[in-house]
């Protein structure tokens, strides 16, 4: 029988991981997708930076580059933690009705979003990045800068909607003696994602606009 313990994100081919995915399994799932798409763009960050490296940058491509590296590592230790926070999702549904069933989704909901709301937060670092790079960095790279922001996005908006689904589920299983208070950090994560999503439509737009203008001659 196939072992259904997630499996690391470094121990696999990108062929291999996204065979994982597609199991209805949901180790990995989304959140781990929101965490292998967060890599893809700090991966992007690191090359356009590298080929954008000139004596004038005053060294911050360089600086852009390794954040931008152990930005990678650190997105791929979040989806594999994301897809361990699925199995004990999952498990907890299976535990045997009563009190401490509903106890064990209500835990395994929270962790679920706090570790997906890790991915979000980490997600805002690489914005600036990018930012700086469209407007100093090499130029020949411009599209995989686009690129690079729409893996940004569908890592954020994953992130989002698992965080907002967690939620609702620790919501459902919340007793009446039970209070809000461990859910505000995580309401306010969101908010901070539809920030996240902003910039980087914004930044997408202005690039595009670019993009247009070089190829009419403006």
């Amino acid at each position: 029988m196939e072992n259904q313990e997630y499996v690391s994100t470094d121990r696999l081919t990108v062929a291999q991981w996204t065979q994982k995915l597609a199991q209805a399994t949901g180790r990995p799932g989304g959140g781990a997708g929101s965490g292998v798409m967060l890599s893809m763009a700090a991966a992007l960050t690191s090359m356009v930076a590298g080929y954008s490296e000139s004596a004038d940058s005053g060294g911050e491509t360089e600086r852009i580059k390794l954040r931008a590296e152990v930005l990678r590592g650190q997105s791929l230790r979040l989806a594999d933690e994301d897809a361990a926070c699925s199995k004990a999702f999952g498990e907890a549904f299976s535990t045997p009705q009563g009190p401490a069933r509903s106890a064990a989704i209500r835990e395994a909901a929270l962790t679920a979003a706090e570790s997906s709301a890790a991915i979000g937060e980490k997600a805002a670092e690489v914005i600036p990045d990018l930012q700086w790079l469209a407007e100093h960095g090499n130029p020949a790279l411009v599209a995989d800068i686009v690129v690079a922001l729409g893996a940004l996005r569908a890592a954020v908006s994953g992130t989002r909607a698992n965080v907002r689904y967690d939620l609702s589920i620790v919501r459902a299983h919340r007793t009446a003696a039970q209070g809000a208070d461990e859910s505000a950090d995580l309401l306010e994560a969101i908010e901070r994602f539809d920030s996240s999503l902003r910039r980087i439509d914004a930044l997408s737009a202005e690039i595009d606009t670019r993009i247009v203008n070089r190829l009419s001659g403006d």
